[in-house]
């Protein structure tokens, strides 16, 4: 039955360069290769899709840093979660906030330019992301990406890449 499922669904699921061209500054957010499964082939299904439910563009909502400590090694990892709308006017998830994980990172973004994107005296902060993958577990999702990048670029210019 995944089988047929497979055959009928792959062609619509068919996404060249995540939907968006790559013109001037703008570049869109990767996806990471989503494997097969035998065990969950609903979930694999699912996973492909992530590209077109959230897109490759996101303004910056909030940061939070977060730190944790390997019990067996005593490693203090640090990763940076961050807060974004989903600005892809073709995503399902269109004007949605989202939380994307990027681990062993620090934030690219300073405190200073958080509080003024807050107090509405800045810009938008524009982002993409490398890697972005949809991980469920013990009844919990989360999405992880490998990096953050600041892009350039207005809102409305990313919007326009769709």
């Amino acid at each position: 039955m995944v089988e047929n499922f497979n055959k009928s669904v792959r062609p619509s699921m068919a996404v060249k360069n995540n939907g968006v061209e790559n013109k001037g500054n703008f570049k869109p957010s990767t996806f990471a290769e989503v494997r097969e499964s035998k065990t969950a082939p609903v979930q694999a299904m699912l996973d492909k899709e992530l590209p077109n439910v959230i897109g490759s563009s996101f303004s910056l909502v909030a940061v939070d840093e977060q730190t944790s400590t390997d019990s067996n090694t005593g490693e203090v990892k640090n990763s940076t979660v961050y807060t974004v709308r989903v600005i892809t006017k073709t995503a399902k998830a269109f004007r949605d906030l989202i939380q994307i994980k990027v681990k062993n990172s620090h934030s690219i973004v300073k405190d200073e330019e958080l509080d003024k994107l807050m107090m509405q005296v800045a810009k938008p902060i524009v982002l993409r992301f490398d890697g972005i993958a949809h991980y469920a577990y013990m009844g919990g999702e989360t999405l992880n990406a490998s990096a953050a990048e600041r892009l350039n670029v207005s809102v409305q210019e990313a919007m326009q890449h769709e």
